[in-house]
């Protein structure tokens, strides 16, 4: 790989994981999810343009905004503040962090516990989800190696799952990556689907995959919640001549201010709400794709995710996004053996790129604070997953 594009994938690789670091550490009852994403895409923003600072006309920010997916909502939660909540006592809150520097992406995905008894054990089903999803994107980065299949990638994920008596949750993938690219050709689905052919490729040197680990103590089947989408993307490949003047006015802000990444809608209609009227249209024609918020469709179902980006090289697979350890409060009574299938892939080498310092921030990002008791008791508001399982 090219000195300059090793560069860039590192210092992306080092802002998504001190991203990730800075949030879960105010992941805490009675934190709001949505100020949560709004201080993630804040620190994003300032740490892409904290390096690279001479080359000035390059494009760098978020390769997909923060979600922070709460129980059994899957993924592409970005609440909005009419529909924000905050954070219960046993929330499992899964945290996906993206960023890029001159198109070169790196993404990464974590899962805590909020609350406020960090010596309290968690050995429920919720400890199941999160060390299933754990060890499954630990099992899956050693598998992003020359000449293996991703057909036994999702079969060893299916088989972590059952392992811990979860289920891969649908519509979760291995996306291949390039320069401004998110979900490459050789982008396959980490669920088994007997109905959907089997990839049929095999990894190869140079390429570089995102691998989004996620289970679910349910069925791990996907239905859209009550939560309005709020991450969208533009389809650079579809054109369509718009007849609404709002719609119009609307595509050509979006093209002003974004290229191909996914971007929150809000950002723009908050700042001129006439352009919300065009959104309909814009959808409809398919020049915009709204990603729409999941959740497992069994109630009381929990989500955990793990995510990371790694390089297939010819030695075998080197991680671009450090692990972070799974939480020390976690602990299921389910243990791999040693000698198991699985056992023995965790037991292979799984190399890491080494990270850059950043540079301390000028101008310091404002945390999240919690909502004191008073303040929760009189707004009121359930936890976003309760919300959901009531429609």
């Amino acid at each position: 790989m090219d000195t300059g594009i090793n560069t860039k994938y590192q210092s992306t690789a080092a802002i998504v994981e001190q991203v990730l670091k800075q949030v879960l550490g105010v992941v805490v009852p009675g934190i709001s999810v949505a100020s949560l994403c709004s201080y993630a895409d804040s620190l994003v923003t300032a740490y892409t343009h904290s390096v690279h600072r001479k080359e000035t006309d390059i494009e760098r920010g978020a390769s997909y905004p923060t979600t922070v997916s709460v129980n059994n909502i899957i993924q592409n939660c970005s609440p909005s503040p009419s529909e924000d909540t905050l954070l219960q006592e046993g929330d499992v809150v899964k945290i996906e962090v993206g960023a890029h520097i001159d198109g070169y992406v790196a993404s990464a995905a974590h899962t805590v516990v909020a609350t406020n008894r960090p010596g309290a054990m968690v050995e429920d089903r919720r400890a199941d989800a999160i060390s299933a999803a754990y060890y499954g994107s630990e099992v899956a980065s050693r598998m992003v190696r020359p000449g293996q299949s991703p057909r036994n990638l999702v079969k060893a994920l299916g088989l972590v799952a059952a392992g811990f008596g979860c289920t891969v949750a649908e519509d979760t993938f291995t996306c291949q990556l390039d320069r401004f690219v998110v979900s490459g050709p050789n982008t396959f689905a980490n669920r088994f689907n007997p109905d959907v052919p089997a990839p049929d490729f095999t990894f190869e040197t140079g390429e570089m995959y995102t691998v989004d680990c996620t289970m679910s103590t349910g069925p791990g089947i996907a239905r859209a919640s009550t939560i309005d989408p709020a991450v969208y993307q533009r389809d650079v490949n579809h054109q369509y001549a718009l007849k609404l003047r709002t719609s119009r006015a609307l595509f050509s802000e979006v093209c002003k201010r974004y290229s191909v990444f996914p971007f929150l809608m809000r950002d723009i209609v908050d700042a001129n709400q006439s352009l919300r009227a065009g959104v309909s249209e814009c959808v409809k024609s398919q020049l915009l794709v709204p990603f729409a918020v999941t959740m497992d469709k069994r109630a009381g179902s929990v989500v955990a995710q793990f995510k990371l980006t790694v390089l297939c090289h010819y030695s075998g697979p080197i991680r671009i996004t450090r692990a972070l350890p799974m939480p020390s409060n976690v602990r299921s009574t389910t243990v791999i053996p040693d000698g198991s299938e699985i056992g023995q892939i965790l037991a292979l080498d799984c190399g890491q790129v080494k990270l850059p310092d950043l540079p301390r921030l000028k101008t310091p990002i404002q945390q999240p604070v919690p909502t004191t008791q008073q303040q929760q008791q009189q707004q009121q508001q359930p936890s976003l997953s309760s919300a959901m399982d009531t429609s």
